[in-house]
């Protein structure tokens, strides 16, 4: 019989009593390493907690202290200079105004609750008098509590009439270069483009405005169907611009024809119609000749004076030669032989002029002489008197 009196399972081998041995040393140690992670999971987050309480509590006193405000001071707006808005019944200059505002607006991390007082305090002149009598309209509380979506809905009712902005459009559609550079027809082109939103709702149709609205020396090397947005077409336009400045330079082209001023593209259009209108074109400078497109005598050069530009009918170094007196330096027509035969034809022998004849008559000769009248007149300043004596006259000075 066997020493061990209870009913407990008696190992049989040494194998069996090392598994036990492992599997009763590793709960202990699961659960005693549990207990000791969750120990150190609580004490690190008191830690944070009361930390971040701390910061908070500092930030706190700070404000207190400070007397720190939500938002930018006045003064902090005004430094960022923003604009002025006189009240001119414009819709580009108005919707520019709001845009810059609301540009310091952003960059000032201005308070919502600010946005209609510091805003409206840049209103001057008319702009000014349309503020004031609204708030009287509406009442100082409700314009105190006035956010700027709300105020911005009767401002630009005011400034931006419908009437104004349909002319807008039209401009729009009808805009053209006539001598103004890329940059500034472009500026033009992007404020009025901002009321047309319902005319232009793509990419590809402000392209198609933009391209019509160029000049003809800028269309000619561009297809609106290859460019993507509109800001490729603009630079392609500057491109060009420049390319056609440095023709100029070269001598290739004519300075006239790069960005004319309007003035002088209007004289140039009055004179082509003028010409037109004869059913002839203008003289060639090279030739002298009346003709369209480039001058075929313009790289030749003069048999006279072996330069370009002229032909030798046009040579300021030709001498001409008298083909009455065959003398060079004048022309025929202006052959002194001709000219003084010619004067003598023409001036006739001139009539002999009659003589004038005067009967003098003392002052004590007329004293004497019952008929003789005497009068006293100014002549060129000096008084003279005059005696009239039936049919006879003279003049003697006092």
């Amino acid at each position: 019989m066997s020493k061990g009196s209870n009913n407990d399972p008696v190992p049989t081998s040494t194998e069996q009593m090392k598994e036990i041995i492992a599997e009763e040393v590793g709960k202990a140690i699961e659960s005693s390493l549990s207990g000791f992670i969750d120990k150190i999971q609580g004490t690190v987050l008191s830690l944070v907690e009361e930390r971040v309480k701390r910061l908070e509590d500092t930030v706190n006193l700070m404000k207190d202290k400070t007397g720190e405000r939500k938002g930018c001071s006045y003064k902090e707006f005004m430094a960022c200079k923003p604009p002025i808005y006189n009240g001119e019944v414009d819709p580009i200059i108005c919707q520019r105004w709001i845009s810059d505002v609301e540009g310091v607006f952003e960059r000032t991390h201005c308070d919502v609750g600010d946005f209609v007082a510091y805003g409206t305090g840049q209103l001057r002149n008319q702009a000014k008098d349309w503020w004031d009598n609204k708030k009287k309209e509406m009442g100082a509380e409700a314009a105190k509590v006035m956010t700027w979506d709300e105020f911005k809905v009767p401002f630009l009712k005011h400034h931006n009439p419908k009437a104004v902005i349909n002319r807008i459009k039209e401009e729009f559609i009808q805009l053209r270069q006539k001598g103004e550079t890329i940059d500034k027809i472009t500026g033009i082109f992007m404020d009025k483009l901002r009321f047309c939103d319902e005319l232009v709702t793509t990419e590809e149709q402000k392209i198609y405005y933009y391209y019509n609205m160029l000049s003809a020396e800028y269309r000619e090397f561009m297809t609106p169907s290859k460019y993507e947005t509109l800001t490729e077409i603009i630079n392609t336009a500057r491109e060009r611009e420049i390319e056609l400045k440095k023709q100029v330079e070269r001598g290739e082209r004519r300075a006239h024809d790069v960005n004319p001023s309007p003035t002088k593209k209007a004289r140039t259009g009055e004179l082509g119609k003028k010409v037109d209108a004869k059913g002839r074109s203008p003289s060639c400078k090279v030739c002298g000749k009346g003709h369209k497109g480039e001058c075929r005598f313009k790289d030749k050069p003069c048999p006279i004076c072996n330069k370009t530009g002229h032909t030798a009918s046009l040579c300021p170094g030709k001498v001409s030669v008298c083909y009455n007196c065959y003398q060079p330096g004048h022309k025929k027509s202006e052959c002194p032989d001709l000219v003084g035969k010619r004067d003598a034809k023409e001036s006739p022998a001139e009539a002999p002029k009659a003589k004038a004849s005067s009967f003098q008559l003392t002052a004590a000769e007329a004293k004497t002489e019952p008929d003789v009248v005497s009068a006293i007149f100014t002549i060129n300043s000096i008084p003279a008197r005059v005696l009239f004596d039936t049919g006879r006259f003279t003049g003697n000075t006092a």
